[in-house]
């Protein structure tokens, strides 16, 4: 029996329709109505979880090992949609929460500043962000909407692993 074949998931939506169907299939294994043919999925489940782990933390040892062509090597595997999702999963990703959104926020600093606003991170906490509208958008009655266009779309992109966020 072979695996098929899933084309490489190119941008951030793919991604996370991947994982909402993995997510869906999860599920279903849960409900299975045997407790050992339950057991036997999870069991399954977290063999491949530790292979793929163990496998990728080897590849990332060799990039680092490799010197600055390997070094060069780590941006393009952090914004990869496929390989930073896996590596954030295993806890591997080579840029840190922080810096990443920080990132987001600079990414999204432009369209904000063309409307004559801004967005200031206040704090980053156990995986919480405390942001600001400035300028022009702190009182603009459409700033729900370009946060929610804007910097939710830049954070979730970013940083899926930002535990959520909110605007004072």
């Amino acid at each position: 029996m072979t695996a098929p074949v899933c084309p490489t998931p190119k941008n951030f939506e793919e991604v996370n329709r991947q994982a909402r169907d993995l997510q869906s299939l999860i599920d279903r294994a849960q409900q299975l109505p045997d407790p050992a043919a339950r057991a036997l999925f999870e069991e399954c489940l977290q063999s491949v979880l530790a292979l793929d782990g163990d496998g990728l933390a080897r590849l990332l040892e060799i990039v680092r090992e490799s010197g600055s062509h390997g070094q060069e090597l780590l941006p393009r595997f952090a914004g990869d949609p496929a390989i930073s999702g896996l590596l954030l999963v295993h806890g591997l990703h080579p840029v840190d929460l922080a810096t990443r959104l920080g990132n987001a926020l600079d990414k999204v600093r432009p369209y904000l500043e063309s409307h004559g606003g801004n967005v200031e991170l206040l704090s980053l906490s156990d995986g919480f962000a405390r942001l600001r509208l400035r300028g022009a958008c702190k009182t603009c009655p459409s700033s729900s909407i370009t946060l929610e266009l804007a910097v939710r779309k830049a954070l979730e992109e970013a940083c899926p692993d930002l535990v959520g966020f909110n605007v004072e």
